[in-house]
C-alpha cells in the first residue's frame, strides 16, 4: 500500500508539473505573440512619422473600424475601402499637406493594443488642425481586424466645417432641406419629403429605410419606423453630413 501511495504521489506532482510547464510554454507563446503584435505596429507607426508609409497599410480588407463621437465622419466602417473613402479622404481634402503624427504611448492588454498619440497638419485655409487620438486595435496575422478611434471631435467638426460659407438663414428657416440627397457614389438616395417623412434608397433597394426627420437648425434627426434613431448636420444649403456618409443636394434639370 505504501508503494501505490508514493506512485500516486509520483504521478500526481508528474502531472502537476506537466501543468505548469505547459501553462508556462501557453503564456510564454502568448507574450510572444503580443510581443510581435506591438513591434508590427510600433515598426508601421515609425515608418508614418517619417513619412514613408501610410499606418493603413495594416488595414485588413475586411477591416471593422469605427469613429467615435459626434462628427461628419463618426461611424462604423465595413471593410477598408469603405473606411478610406468616406471617413479618411474628407478629412485629408481639407489638409493642405499630410498629417504629422508623433508618438504618446503604446501599450497593450490581453484583447488590444492601444495606440496614443497627437497629429496636426497645415489646412487649405492656412490654419492649423491638431488633434490627439487613442486607437483601439485588434489584429490577426499581421493586420488590423478592428479599430475604435477615439479623438476630440470638436477639433475634427471644425476642419470639416472650415472655409464653409455660413448660412445667413438656418436650413430649418428656408426649407432647403426638402428633396433627395445622394451621395457621390449614388449608392444612398435619401428624400426627405414635405409632412416630416423620409425615404431612403441604398442601391438597388428601393424604399431600405423609411420614418419620419425632424429639422432644428441645421441639425436634422431621425426615427426610423423601427425606433432606429440618428442624426446629421447640414453643413450647407447643398451638403449633410449623416452617418458617416456625405450628401448632396440634387439638382433638379428645369428643363425636364
Amino acid at each position: 500500500m505504501e508503494k501505490l501511495h508514493t506512485v500516486y504521489g509520483a504521478l500526481t506532482l508528474a502531472l502537476f508539473l506537466g501543468h505548469v510547464v505547459f501553462s508556462a510554454n501557453a503564456q510564454e507563446k502568448k507574450e510572444s505573440a503580443l510581443q510581435k503584435q506591438l513591434d508590427l505596429v510600433a515598426h508601421q507607426f515609425k515608418q508614418w512619422e517619417n513619412g514613408t508609409a501610410s499606418f493603413f497599410d495594416l488595414l485588413a480588407d475586411d477591416v471593422n473600424w469605427e469613429v467615435s463621437g459626434r462628427s461628419p465622419v463618426s461611424g462604423a466602417y465595413k471593410g477598408k475601402q469603405a473606411f478610406m473613402e468616406r471617413a479618411v479622404a474628407p478629412i485629408i481634402e481639407k489638409l493642405k499637406e499630410p498629417l504629422k503624427p508623433k508618438l504618446i504611448s503604446l501599450t497593450a492588454d490581453d484583447r488590444f493594443i492601444w495606440l496614443h498619440f497627437k497629429a496636426q497638419a497645415k489646412t487649405k485655409t492656412n490654419t492649423i488642425y491638431e488633434n490627439t487620438y487613442i486607437w483601439k486595435l485588434q489584429l490577426n496575422d499581421g493586420k488590423i481586424i478592428h479599430a475604435v478611434a477615439f479623438l476630440d471631435t470638436y477639433e475634427l467638426v471644425q476642419l470639416m466645417q472650415n472655409n464653409i460659407t455660413v448660412m445667413k438663414k438656418t436650413i430649418e428657416e428656408t426649407k432647403g432641406y426638402i428633396g433627395m440627397w445622394v451621395t457621390a457614389d449614388g449608392h444612398i438616395r435619401q428624400e426627405l419629403l414635405p409632412g416630416n417623412r423620409y425615404d431612403e434608397a441604398r442601391g438597388s433597394r428601393l424604399s431600405a429605410y423609411q420614418g419620419a426627420y425632424k429639422v432644428s437648425g441645421n441639425e436634422i434627426f431621425y426615427r426610423d419606423d423601427t425606433g432606429f434613431t440618428a442624426d446629421g448636420t447640414f453643413v450647407d444649403e447643398n451638403t449633410l453630413h449623416h452617418g458617416g456618409y456625405i450628401f448632396y443636394k440634387e439638382v433638379k434639370d428645369e428643363k425636364q
